[in-house]
């Protein structure tokens, strides 16, 4: 499994690379792209397990929403704007909880796990784009979140598996507190000589405190994703990506840190 993992990284991140240094409609599209990707492995899991969802409104109001809050520069409100954030959340709501007085059956479950779908994915994963928008420096945020996550996700697999005894939730038996431990320290160790090396606006107590954000919550992200598989009895979102599973497996760290990262540096700065 390790070959088609590096296999498959080494592909995707000069491209990754190329569009995060150009940022702009470039980045914003790609990571739309990885919503949509995103939204239908969702949508697909659901499915398996026999999960009632609204397939056409989370695919609709899933795009929607991340491409209001892309015009509205990232508002979700705002006095003499355009305020497209602000009613697409609206919509949202009202859209989905209309589109089930059209179905047979009448579920509130229906209701919930297509909301749940949208905001999860769908605004969350968006604010990767808003913190590459970030101003003067949220290329060099950009890569630290991605690079830092990656140095956490390598240490917590190698130590978990090389030095992991004790299980770190039921959810993922194979995830072990060791390997925790180490993703945690690798996290902020990274993000710290990160900031360094940049020599830019991240200054390294900033990066301390982003690192300590990533080691926490990119587990904890990566264990709620895993819990949806779970309970729908699934190992992988997808077959998309060779070992790595699908896209929403790839992403899975981001979906609770991009919102974190984001307000974390908007609140400290």
């Amino acid at each position: 499994m390790l070959l088609p993992r590096v296999l498959t990284a080494l592909f995707g991140i000069p491209i990754v690379i190329l569009l995060v240094r150009s940022g702009g409609a470039a980045y914003a599209v790609f990571i739309l792209t990885i919503i949509a990707l995103s939204l239908r492995e969702y949508a697909t899991l659901m499915r398996l397990g026999a999960k009632p969802v609204q397939a056409p409104a989370l695919y609709l109001f899933g795009l929607l929403l991340p491409a209001a809050l892309y015009f509205d520069f990232y508002c979700a409100a705002q006095a003499g704007g355009d305020n497209y954030a602000g009613f697409f959340l609206a919509l949202t709501v009202i859209g989905v909880t209309t589109f089930e007085l059209f179905y047979a059956k009448k579920y509130l479950e229906r209701i919930g796990l297509t909301l749940l779908g949208i905001f999860m994915i769908s605004w969350c994963l968006f604010h990767l784009i808003a913190i590459r928008g970030l101003k003067p420096d949220g290329m060099a945020l950009t890569f630290l979140l991605l690079i830092t996550v990656w140095a956490m996700d390598t240490a917590a697999y190698f130590f978990g598996k090389s030095l992991g005894r004790r299980q770190l939730s039921s959810i993922s038996p194979k995830k072990t507190w060791e390997g925790a431990v180490a993703g945690f320290i690798a996290a902020v160790g990274t993000a710290v000589w990160l900031a360094r090396l940049f020599n830019a606006p991240v200054t390294p107590a900033f990066a301390a405190g982003a690192g300590v954000l990533i080691g926490i919550f990119g587990q904890v992200s990566d264990i709620t994703e895993s819990m949806i598989k779970r309970a729908v009895g699934a190992k992988d979102s997808s077959s998309l990506l060779p070992g790595h599973g699908g896209v929403l497996d790839r992403f899975d760290s981001y979906i609770f840190l991009a919102p974190i990262i984001y307000y974390y540096a908007v609140f400290t700065r």
